[in-house]
């Protein structure tokens, strides 16, 4: 297929098929069902990370170019920039599906060895069974409770709490991937390394994991890693499909946003923390970003 025909799949898009919805907001989704998900009979590219679990019948698809098929009980891991097609339902199936925000990933999660390696991992493996119970009988039980607290009466801080139970789900998962990953594919990855393009990227995600929004300019990060902002530009464009200003200037208005809620600092004070002349250029910013000013991004209160 031409690949501008494949569209893209985010969180927000989501919004939009309320009948298969157990919760949403703007960094997760629960869906239990694939009748009426966004662009369900079309090539799709992920802009999140998607978790499905088959629960009952059998699901055929195409995971970069592979076809995979799901018995009750497998578990498929779509990382961002994943692409799924001719997905195919037997009569009687059950599914359920997680989503993760790409914004959530860069809050929760350093980019180190481990991390990378779990990921290629997933990449190379993106379907697993998950019917031995001793091995799945912690992510029961988290399962049960995010239900729980989303079926539960709300309160001031009822998002926060299944935020944070969504992000321990997510980090023990990735705990048990990299667990299963046998000593011989680790030495294996370590050996033959990934290409340059994998490599370019792997490095630049570990700087900017590292360096918590405090410079924002492709530059910089080219700079580090002694490359020419346009070669830099081209091989991250090449090796994840998006381009280096864009994740740069996600994770700097993550890390900014939490500040904003969560620091008693002035607006001035976090405009110098986070590098910027002055607090005009920050505003300029954050309302370029977020669509409003630091002051009344900061008044509102969490949806």
């Amino acid at each position: 297929m031409e690949k501008e025909n494949i569209k893209t799949v985010t969180i927000e898009d989501f919004k939009n098929s309320q009948h298969i919805l157990d919760y949403i907001d703007d960094d997760f989704a629960i869906v239990n069902s694939l009748d009426g998900i966004p662009y369900s009979n079309e090539v799709v590219r992920l802009e999140c990370f998607l978790i499905a679990v088959c629960i009952e019948g059998c699901i055929q698809l195409d995971i970069n170019n592979r076809t995979y098929q799901l018995q009750p009980g497998d578990l498929l891991l779509g990382l961002p920039n994943t692409i799924i097609g001719h997905t195919m339902m037997s009569p009687k199936y059950k599914v359920r599906l997680a989503g993760f925000s790409t914004r959530f990933l860069q809050r929760i999660l350093k980019v180190e060895k481990d991390t990378w390696d779990t990921a290629i991992h997933i990449h190379n493996n993106p379907v697993k069974s998950i019917n031995r119970e001793n091995d799945n009988s912690i992510f029961k039980h988290y399962g049960d409770l995010i239900l729980a607290k989303i079926n539960d009466e709300p309160h001031c801080y009822h998002k926060a709490v299944v935020q944070h139970l969504f992000a321990a789900i997510f980090c023990e998962m990735m705990g048990y991937l990299n667990k299963e990953i046998a000593d011989s594919e680790k030495a294996k990855l370590s050996k033959e390394g990934i290409k340059q393009a994998d490599h370019i990227l792997r490095k630049f995600m570990e700087l900017l994991s590292k360096d918590n929004g405090m410079h924002r300019s492709v530059t910089y990060f080219a700079d580090a890693l002694c490359y020419t902002p346009k070669h830099f530009s081209k091989v991250i464009k090449q090796a994840c499909g998006r381009a280096p200003l864009d994740l740069i200037n996600e994770t700097a208005i993550e890390h900014i946003k939490y500040r904003l809620k969560h620091s008693d600092k002035s607006i001035k004070e976090i405009a110098e923390e986070f590098n910027f002349p002055n607090q005009s250029f920050f505003g300029k910013y954050v309302k370029g970003h977020l669509g409003t000013s630091p002051i009344r991004y900061r008044s509102t209160k969490e949806e």
